[in-house]
């Protein structure tokens, strides 16, 4: 298996273990595939992660047919093997593409710096879990609402993910969310609002945690970047392994909007 491939299995772990808490949601899964629709009607809080394997076709056949039957909006991520062969059958489901996330790895011998110190707290109990909820849709211009039912449920001492906040003082600054699976991990929902960006706070939290995951036996760190952070993820280490595609299926008003 190569390592896209094998960083794809990861994510669809990692989806599911953010996802798996939200109440109601609605989880498919395959061995290289899962599906997660929570109901909200942005497609951000509805997704697919699907790598190659023999289901793969049926697989997100059946995932666009559940969400188109409950009107949801749907996000999708295929590996470039899943892609190659599924693009077509994307296309005629009504998917379409919509620009590119890189698939990046930090790998074991890559060095992990603190960048300079900075408070970091766990986002545990409900205070500090709204915290890390504000920054998330502040960062992401997201509804708190939809947020709090989505992210804030989900951050518990045995959800398998966890969230780390920077303090600059008593102000919050930024928050990101680690999922550990063995000895390699995925970073996601890297956020820093507006107010708060080019301070280097990102950087601090990233380098700082990461630091921290090396010394508990985490070697290897893997995300999907944003064009906002890939030049911080490129500044610490991290390597494109491949592009990712981003398919969007509209929702009911989306497409008549």
């Amino acid at each position: 298996m190569d390592e896209a491939e094998e960083l794809i299995r990861l994510c669809t772990r990692a989806l599911v273990a953010q996802m798996g808490d939200v109440p109601g949601v609605e989880m498919r899964l395959t061995r290289n595939g899962a599906l997660g629709l929570t109901g909200e009607p942005s497609a951000d809080f509805n997704r697919l992660t699907l790598g190659e394997g023999p289901d793969a076709e049926a697989f997100l056949i059946g995932s666009v047919a559940r969400a188109k039957a409950r009107g949801l909006p749907l996000v999708a991520i295929m590996s470039p093997r899943a892609e190659q062969a599924l693009a077509p059958v994307a296309t005629r489901l009504g998917l379409r593409p919509v620009g590119a996330s890189p698939l990046m790895v930090l790998r074991p011998d890559t060095p992990v710096t603190p960048s300079r110190p900075v408070r970091i707290t766990r986002a545990l109990g409900p205070e500090l879990v709204a915290i890390a909820g504000d920054l998330e849709a502040a960062a992401f211009d997201s509804p708190r609402d939809a947020i709090a039912r989505c992210f804030d449920v989900c951050v518990t001492p045995t959800a398998g993910v966890e969230t780390w906040i920077a303090w600059d003082g008593e102000t919050p600054m930024s928050a990101v969310t680690i999922t550990p699976t063995g000895d390699t991990a995925g970073v996601s929902l890297m956020a820093t609002p507006p107010e708060h960006q080019r301070k280097g706070m990102g950087r601090a939290l990233l380098s700082q945690v990461m630091a921290d995951y090396r010394s508990r036996g985490v070697t290897r760190f893997h995300l999907g970047a944003t064009e906002a952070g890939f030049r911080l993820y490129v500044s610490l280490g991290f390597e494109t392994v491949a592009e990712l595609t981003a398919w969007i299926l509209e929702g009911p008003t989306q497409a008549h909007s």
